[in-house]
């Protein structure tokens, strides 16, 4: 039999669907019921082929922020009221009247405990998220240093116009500005009293700047890592530079004045190399597929991070070498929150399981309400070995039981995201907050207790100059 040309099957093909279209209203002459099933089946075939994505993770946006305000908070209350060396809590049994300053320097001792390090925990998972995610095939942090300096540069030319405008006297805090008879070209006080030339212009940023240092340093370790968690096989030359490279840092600085012990300083080698160890321990533990055996060795990692930072006798007094080496346990918690966040679809849980427990290391770990300065208000460290390595195992701990119980409620679908204007607000905060200081600190409604209120109107001087600009969506 001869077939039919194709123009006269098409004309057979329409007239059928054309009839199907009388008898049933659900195909119409052009057969889009027809395209429309199998466009389904299409997207529903692609579906089960793609990766299912990862639920987005709400509460380190959150964190984030609200250890931001934070931040802003103990600033504000250190500039308008020097902190004491050692300040009792005796607000539950002294007899005489209760001000709220005793409030707030309790809260300032507790904060101290989780801020900083849940700040470069949450920049470790976002790194895990962006440039060294799997999605990205670890395209590397070029943009996000340049990013990052940039602002940095800004923020401390800023800074330097505060801290110009302003007396020389580094004794002229706000509550001393009168009794000295402080006198400066626009202000009559400054930002961060007793504090030299130096820091004054650093501020806020020597957060940003050691984050820099940090990118710098564990740039290769990322990317290993990110090898390790899909299979990849160890490059042990690659990790035996970064172990020399850390060495090389504790030696050189270490054995710089103020030197410490020669013991602290082979502690400090000896646990970096454990500390890696962990690390790689728990990426090469996610690509087998061994979820307990995962957050085992996260939990190797921060046992070691501690022994390692909590031990060293590092007489921390004013910003020096000793600071230096002694703030690189935050770069271990910048490493662990990547590694914590790039396997977290491998981590099985193992001490959530038994989740009331904690509540016993939670106690353990506590700190002290009374508020001691102990070397610097950022972080303190403290003479007694015992105090140092509870300080820091709960700074550790506890950003890894928020961040589990943050990816639990994540994966239920039962955290609420970030508002936008609040994300990007707080970042505008924590850049420009001192210029704000510097403003309202002339009032004298804000030069007086309660300090929360003035934290609160700089946060929302923030956000109404965002809501100015129109901008919607988070950066």
């Amino acid at each position: 039999q001869r077939r039919p040309a194709p123009a006269a099957a098409a004309m057979r093909t329409s007239t059928e669907l054309s009839a199907h279209s009388v008898d049933d209203g659900r195909i119409n002459s052009r057969g889009g019921r027809i395209n429309s099933l199998v466009s389904v089946e299409l997207e529903d075939k692609a579906e089960d082929e793609a990766p299912r994505r990862s639920p987005r993770l709400h509460h380190l946006d959150w964190l984030r922020s609200c250890m931001i305000f934070f931040a802003v908070f103990c600033h504000v209350w250190q500039t308008l009221h020097f902190p004491p060396q050692h300040a009792a809590d005796d607000v539950v049994y002294t007899s005489e009247p209760t001000t709220s300053a005793a409030y707030y320097l309790r809260w300032v001792q507790l904060g101290r405990l989780v801020c900083i390090p849940l700040l470069f925990f949450v920049s470790g998972a976002a790194l895990a998220l962006g440039p060294y995610s799997a999605a990205s095939s670890g395209r590397g942090i070029g943009p996000t240093f340049l990013k990052v300096g940039v602002l940095t540069l800004a923020g401390l030319a800023l800074n330097g116009l505060i801290f110009l405008a302003g007396p020389r006297d580094e004794r002229c805090s706000l509550e001393m500005a009168e009794k000295l008879h402080c006198k400066g070209p626009l202000m009559d006080f400054l930002i961060a009293p007793n504090a030299g030339s130096l820091f004054p212009i650093l501020y806020q940023f020597w957060y940003t700047l050691f984050l820099l240092l940090f990118l710098a340093e564990d740039a290769p370790l990322y990317r290993e890592l990110l090898s390790l968690s899909t299979g990849g096989e160890p490059s042990l030359p690659r990790l035996l530079l970064r172990w020399l490279a850390a060495s090389a840092l504790y030696v050189l600085a270490g054995l710089a004045p103020p030197a410490l012990h020669l013991q602290d300083v082979l502690l400090l080698v000896a646990a970096e190399a454990a500390f890696l160890g962990c690390v790689c321990g728990s990426a090469r533990a996610a690509a087998a597929g061994a979820g307990p055996a995962v957050r085992l060795w996260q939990y190797g990692a921060a046992a070691a991070a501690v022994l390692q930072f909590g031990v060293p006798r590092f007489q921390i007094t004013t910003f020096d070498t000793n600071l230096v080496l002694y703030y690189h346990a935050f770069r271990q918690l910048m490493t662990l929150g990547f590694v914590v966040t790039l396997t977290r679809a491998s981590a099985a849980p193992v001490a959530s399981r038994a989740w009331p427990l904690v509540l016993f290391g939670l106690i353990l770990l506590c700190p002290s309400t009374s508020f001691t300065l102990a070397g610097m208000i950022t972080y303190p460290w403290f003479p007694k070995t015992a105090d140092r390595l509870l300080w820091l195992g709960g700074s550790f701990v506890v950003p890894l039981a928020l961040d589990r119980i943050g990816r639990t409620f994540a994966a239920a679908g039962a955290d609420l995201p970030l508002p936008a204007s609040v994300g990007v607000g707080t970042l505008l905060l924590y850049f420009v907050h001192p210029l704000f200081i510097a403003v309202f600190a002339r009032f004298p409604v804000f030069r007086s207790e309660p300090f929360l209120l003035t934290t609160t109107a700089l946060v929302f001087c923030c956000l109404a100059g965002l809501a100015l600009t129109g901008r919607r969506r988070p950066t």
